[in-house]
């Protein structure tokens, strides 16, 4: 099997780091309705972890299945590597921070909750406040990225197609079996991993399947036409339906999985379109760049449980721009150049001609 080759524009694939702007940007509204009182409204939140969720499953799954295709394996220890240093710094710097704050009585939270939050548990185990409380979606990330390389390894990519058309198919069953059982006030419910594989195995799919996708002149045209433009209104609508657990749980959140793959095809397919430019415009497309370090410091200044100065517009915006610059420039940036220097000391060159960029998750 030879993956659908991507288009590139400055090595990178096109339009995703504009959707990230985007998801970032759903849930620094979703966070922004808890501090103004308007609560779940719209569930804006929940829709961007989506975006990030499939753009995870796409981006990684084709990372290593070109690899596979070449090699014939997956170097764990280079893959491993690689996340280690994209994804711990900015992470660690931002629970550093909040450990200090509490030391000091800036902040309360319990020790325990930070103990969960660096084993990237809190999928399962709830940390207490709101400082923590996004961290679920990193964990599942963390958890996914685990897995992924040996599920492709042992499996296969034939054998492994069929098993994520599986957890796609099973997912709203066992989502709606959990509510059953567990009760509607378990986290892991909605936020565990196995409620959000779907998602992930989704991205993952569009990837193994874009090619063959691609070839159907039928899909096709779907992608060149304004009836794209439908996806939109079924996204929101399916995201709508919170206040129907069994009907959100169920069906809701796996057709809206599905509709963010097909946007995320289409976005990067049509990038040279008037909405590809402008999710490749240099603004949209630099806040994608930071869009983990901003989603790390979105949370202490949206804080719904603690008004007062820093959750106040707009110095909650000011707040956040300049602690997810630092984040950035300060300790992501040399993060990854470090990497860089690294990996060419050792490991052998890299072939890849896509630079990697994996998106950063973001909780509801």
């Amino acid at each position: 099997m030879v993956t659908e080759a991507l288009p590139k524009t400055d090595n990178r694939i096109p339009s995703l780091d504009g959707l990230r702007t985007v998801s970032i940007a759903l849930v620094l509204v979703g966070h922004g309705f808890h501090v103004y009182g308007l609560g779940t409204t719209g569930n804006f939140g929940n829709l961007g972890v989506r975006v990030f969720f499939v753009i995870s499953g796409f981006l990684i799954t084709g990372l290593l299945v070109r690899e596979i295709e070449r090699t014939s394996t997956v170097n764990l220890l280079k893959f491993y590597f690689r996340r280690t240093l994209r994804i711990f710094p900015p992470y660690y710097f931002y629970l550093g921070v909040i450990g200090i704050a509490a030391a000091l009585g800036l902040a309360s939270v319990p020790l325990a909750s930070l103990v969960y939050s660096s084993a990237y548990v809190t999928d399962y185990v709830a940390p207490t406040g709101w400082l923590l409380g996004h961290t679920w979606s990193l964990a599942v990330e963390e958890q996914f990225y685990l897995i992924l390389p040996g599920f492709l390894m042992l499996l296969g990519i034939r054998r492994a197609k069929a098993m994520l058309i599986a957890i796609v198919l099973l997912a709203p069953v066992v989502r709606v079996l959990d509510f059953w059982v567990s009760g509607p006030d378990q986290i892991w419910v909605l936020k565990g991993f196995h409620a959000n594989a779907d998602a992930l195995a989704i991205g993952c799919l569009l990837t193994l399947f874009r090619g063959q996708l691609h070839k159907l002149t039928l899909y096709r045209r779907f992608l060149g036409s304004r009836a794209v433009i439908l996806l939109l209104p079924l996204i929101v609508f399916a995201n709508l339906q919170g206040d129907h657990p069994l009907v959100f749980l169920g069906a809701s959140l796996t057709l809206m999985n599905i509709a963010v793959a097909l946007c995320i095809d289409w976005s990067v397919t049509n990038y040279q379109g008037r909405a590809g430019r402008f999710l490749n415009s240099p603004v949209m497309v630099r806040l994608g760049v930071m869009s983990y370090s901003i989603y790390l410091w979105q949370q202490p200044f949206l804080d719904p449980h603690n008004p007062g100065l820093l959750t106040s517009f707009p110095v909650n915006l000011i707040g956040i721009a300049v602690m997810s610059s630092v984040s950035y420039y300060l300790v992501e940036r040399y993060s990854l150049a470090w990497r860089q220097k690294l990996e060419g000391r050792w490991f052998s060159p890299r072939n890849e001609n896509i630079r990697e960029t994996e998106p950063s998750a973001a909780a509801a």
